[in-house]
């Protein structure tokens, strides 16, 4: 069964176009959620795990701003599409698991281990909204 803007209209959802969006972008809905999931399991709920949803909440204002404008056609803006997921949401998902794991004795080796949550949200955030950014300038470029 195959969901239309209008199934969605007729379901008493209203007319919020942000609440068709996230229906509409479901996939990155349960990505974005497994990311926020992962980063609670390692760190427990705090103030400090919030911080590290800082990349996914990028990650999710862009999608629900650009990245639904854009078409599979569209190569170079789904390219940067797959490196926004790359960098904001999965980039920040292993950092994640290799020090909750200890994988290559991540954090048991180093005192420092601990650092990674400082700087994580800025290193995915910062490269991922110039790739955003570019995203939103090509697929303007592409709809004139």
């Amino acid at each position: 069964m195959t969901f239309t803007k209008n199934h969605f209209m007729n379901l008493k959802i209203g007319k919020n176009k942000y609440l068709y969006l996230m229906m509409k972008n479901i996939t990155a809905l349960i990505l974005c959620l497994l990311c926020a999931v992962v980063a609670f399991l390692v760190l427990g709920f705090n103030y400090f795990a919030l911080y590290q949803l800082l990349p996914i909440a990028v990650f999710y204002i862009f999608q629900l701003k650009v990245f639904n404008k854009i078409k599979r056609s569209d190569t170079a803006s789904f390219i940067c599409y797959i490196l926004a997921i790359l960098i904001l949401l999965v980039f920040p998902l292993i950092a994640q698991i290799m020090w909750y794991f200890d994988i290559n004795n991540l954090a048991s080796k180093s005192s420092t281990s601990g650092l990674l949550f400082v700087w994580l949200p800025i290193y995915a955030v910062l490269p991922g909204i110039v790739i955003c950014s570019l995203t939103w300038m090509i697929s303007r470029r592409s709809r004139k």
